[in-house]
């Protein structure tokens, strides 16, 4: 089994799947009735086997969802969004698993901007 689908939550679906195709750089690949009968915005992101599920919340779920997204550039991806006025929790931070900063999107789902790296390995 793998994942598929990362279902994230909102109250304006609209403001959601703008978000992501701005500032993220996804796109709208199909829509779809896969949670009980809400239709939600299928997103393909740069894996081609993990998609974004953007569903309406409607308030008698209140969810949110923690999401990671993986970058090359964690300092390059951090000046951008937050010139396209994303606001982050903190600054870039280093880790023993790498870069990463933390900002939330329009619908307050909590994201995570990580650059991998093992630092073990400065060969």
């Amino acid at each position: 089994m793998k994942i598929k689908y990362i279902p994230i939550f909102t109250d304006d679906l609209e403001s959601q799947v703008k978000f992501f195709i701005d500032n993220l750089g996804f796109e709208v690949c199909d829509k779809k009735n896969l949670l009980t009968s809400r239709e939600c915005v299928i997103m393909q992101t740069a894996s081609p086997d993990i998609f974004i599920l953007v569903a309406k919340d409607y308030g008698y779920d209140n969810r949110r969802c923690n999401i990671v997204v993986s970058t090359d550039d964690c300092l390059n991806d951090y000046h951008h969004l937050k010139s396209a006025g994303i606001q982050f929790y903190n600054e870039p931070q280093y880790t023993p698993t790498g870069l990463r900063a933390e900002f939330a999107d329009p619908s307050g789902n909590r994201c995570l901007l990580i650059e991998e790296r093992n630092y073990n390995d400065l060969t």
